[in-house]
């Protein structure tokens, strides 16, 4: 079902730290940035064949007890054909936290999967069609 794992989501107190922090140890470039009603600013960067997301949440309070520390935040999924695979997985049962999938600013298509249907962790799908060089 899953042919690649997109990116890894972190939820980091200074996005603009995180940002440098990357840049210099990894030689990671800001590939786009935006900010998501409700989330935070967010910012997706390249590391050689790895794309990593930093958000910098709105509500601070999901970072109180990590003493300064990134916290994971979800994972997401390529998937090659996206509806198909969201209603193959209606059929069985599972829910999604949006009734279709959307479009985020980077032009990625993608729907998360409820976190009741994924061990509580923020997991979403992501459509391969969408993304760069598709």
């Amino acid at each position: 079902m899953f042919s690649d794992i997109h990116h890894i989501s972190y939820l980091v107190p200074d996005l603009d730290g995180a940002i440098d922090s990357y840049g210099e140890r990894f030689g990671a470039t800001v590939t786009g940035r935006g900010t998501v009603s409700n989330l935070g600013e967010v910012a997706f960067l390249q590391v050689g064949d790895v794309e990593v997301e930093f958000i910098c949440p709105v509500d601070q309070s999901a970072l109180a007890d990590a003493d300064g520390k990134w916290v994971v935040h979800h994972m997401a999924y390529v998937v090659e054909d996206l509806d198909r695979v969201v209603a193959e997985h209606r059929q069985r049962g599972y829910n999604f936290v949006t009734a279709e999938p959307f479009t985020n600013f980077m032009g990625y298509r993608l729907i998360y999967f409820d976190p009741a249907d994924t061990g509580g962790c923020l997991v979403h799908l992501t459509d391969a069609g969408s993304l760069r060089g598709a």
